[in-house]
Formats: structure tokens, sequence, C-alpha cells
């Protein structure tokens, strides 16, 4: 079921993305969130910018947010999303569920366009993402430093 996340989500959420902060180059980011941190994150997406989650009984086994592309007030109809699936979890479809409801959520709130960045060697988010409509707008060399390796970042884009 894929649903809107509540407080109670944070500690799983959080166990998701660190995992893929500290561990792997599924995102840029290299800081775990500490628990402030993640109830910080969740506040800000109650809003406009919604976060999801995807559970099974009680457990929360995929995530995903939107969140404002730029802050200057001409980018203000696109938006950022990011999904993540709990490892053991992936090729179950999870992922293609929450973006689809992403993308829905994004054109109810009026939204234009959507932008995803997704470093060059995770092919599962890339197909994931042209699967759903994305075509790749962009492809920054060498930009993000981590895991002891430069990571080369793709820009795709969804006109809604």
């Amino acid at each position: 079921m894929i649903r809107r996340a509540r407080e109670s989500d944070n500690l799983q959420i959080a166990a998701i993305w660190n995992r893929e902060a500290i561990g792997t180059a599924a995102t840029t980011d290299t800081e775990p969130r500490s628990p402030k941190a993640q109830r910080a994150w969740l506040a800000a997406h109650m809003g406009e910018y919604p976060a999801l989650v995807a559970v099974d009984g009680d457990e929360v086994v995929a995530f995903g947010a939107l969140a404002p592309y730029r802050p200057k007030p001409s980018y203000a109809r696109t938006v950022e999303d990011s999904v993540y699936v709990k490892d053991g979890w992936r090729g179950k479809g999870l992922g293609g569920l929450l973006l689809d409801a992403l993308v829905e959520g994004a054109r109810q709130r009026g939204y234009r366009s959507m932008i995803a960045r997704v470093t060059a060697e995770n092919d599962a988010s890339l197909r994931l993402h042209e699967r759903h409509g994305f075509v790749r707008v962009g492809h920054e060399r060498e930009v993000a430093f981590k895991l002891g390796r430069w990571l080369d970042v793709l820009t795709l884009q969804r006109v809604l």
C-alpha cells in the first residue's frame, strides 16, 4: 500500500536513507540522518512537497518524496523527485508505484515539470525513471566525490 508518510515512519525511513547515504552511490549525500534531522525532513514534506511510503503491514519498505527544484521563484512549478527502496524489496515494482503516485501528486498540485538527478551508475533508478516517461536532459561529469571515487550525475525530466 502507498500512503502519505507520518511521524511514526521516521525511524524506518531514516534506516533506508542512511544505508544509501553511507554505503552506496544511490545518492550523492554522505551524511546519515539523525532522528532530529529525519523529523525536520518529514516536516518539510507535509505540504506541497509530500513524502510517500510503501508499506507491508507496519514495515516501511520504500519511500519517495517531492522537493523544490530550485529556490528561485521562476522554478516554483518544477519539482525534484526521489525514490528509495529498502534492500531486499527491490525489483518488486514498489519504486514504480511510488513514482507514479509522486507524478500524479505533482500533476494535481499544478506542477509543470519533474526533475530527477541520478548518479550515472544507478542503473535501476535510471531505468525506473525512463520507464515512467522521464528523458535524459543532462550529464554532469565527475561532480560528486563519494566512496573514494568521482561520480557523474544524470538529469532526467518529465514534463507533466
